[in-house]
């Protein structure tokens, strides 16, 4: 009897350490959501490890992007020196030649450092953007590179669709420059080095043939000075005449002689005719060219807006 007593008296002591229906479904609810916030957690912290700053991209894509970050790099810090030393040669001719001052201004328009020192500034200006975009992930700097490419493939198609419309008014601009480049040869030393280039390079003398050179003030054959009725030496068909320095004489006097005299020391024809022989000639070449640096300019658009989708992607997962 007592035996019976003590188990009743035991039951509801066992039964109260049960939990009611309830109860248990609500901590089942609790550790349900727990483990959601432990898994949740997990997964935080691996995607922490993948995009740690350490690493500074996504583990996936990791070798791709760094490849580009770091070719990238190193290929805009080339430009980067290469267009500061375009820059500050352009510089030194106008301070060298005293292009910027009051009486001189007038003629900068000409001055070919003046195209040294515009291209000089935009390619380095472009390329340290790249530089530094690419290298430190900066979405501002990385738009502002390839929508500074892309102005410059824009304007480099535009400008050869214009050049392959306008042939003949280039040609006309293109004489009227060498021209201006004839007349001030003996006052600019840029003009002039550009001339002696043109006419050693492409075996010719003057704009149309070798008569132009007496719109000279000094080569003109009224001119009291030594070097009248002359042409400059890179008109001579041997300017070194077997040696290593030229012969500044030997175009002396070429003006009063026959085309056939005069036809034995220079050349005869003009560098306009010549540079249009040769510009037929080298289409091919020049196409290619245009398409390599095409090519060129849009994998470094390519590569700007890749990254740039890499360090959205990060920010949305942050």
């Amino acid at each position: 009897m007592t035996f019976f007593l003590r188990k009743k008296t035991e039951e509801p002591n066992e039964s109260s350490r049960l939990l009611t229906k309830g109860d248990a479904e609500s901590q089942k609810a609790t550790f349900g959501a727990l483990h959601n916030r432990i898994q949740n957690g997990k997964a935080a912290i691996d995607l922490a490890e993948a995009v740690s700053p350490k690493r500074g991209l996504l583990s996936s894509p990791d070798v791709l992007i760094s490849f580009i970050k770091y070719f990238m790099f190193f290929y805009n810090f080339v430009f980067s020196v290469l267009g500061l030393a375009v820059f500050g040669i352009g510089v030194w001719g106008l301070v060298d030649k005293q292009s910027l001052m009051p009486e001189q201004i007038s003629n900068l328009g000409t001055d070919p450092m003046l195209f040294f020192v515009l291209m000089g500034l935009v390619v380095s200006v472009l390329s340290m953007s790249g530089c530094a975009g690419f290298l430190r992930e900066n979405s501002c700097l990385l738009k502002l590179f390839s929508a500074g490419i892309g102005t410059l493939l824009i304007t480099q198609l535009l400008s050869a669709a214009i050049i392959f419309s306008f042939r003949e008014q280039i040609r006309n601009s293109a004489q009227n420059f060498l021209l201006v480049a004839v007349s001030r040869y003996q006052d600019d030393s840029d003009l002039r080095f550009i001339m002696d280039e043109l006419q050693l390079g492409m075996e010719c003398c003057g704009v149309q043939s070798y008569q132009d050179w007496e719109f000279n003030l000094y080569f003109n054959c009224s001119s009291p000075g030594v070097l009248a009725c002359g042409v400059p030496y890179s008109c001579c068909i041997d300017p070194l005449e077997n040696g290593t320095v030229p012969n500044s004489q030997c175009g002396y006097g070429v003006l009063e002689m026959g085309e056939i005299l005069a036809g034995s020391r220079i050349y005869l024809g003009g560098c306009v005719p010549q540079l249009s022989l040769w510009l037929q000639h080298g289409m091919w070449d020049i196409t290619t060219g245009l398409l390599l640096v095409t090519t060129v300019e849009v994998i470094c658009i390519l590569c700007a807006r890749r990254m740039l989708e890499n360090i959205k992607m990060i920010k949305s997962y942050w």
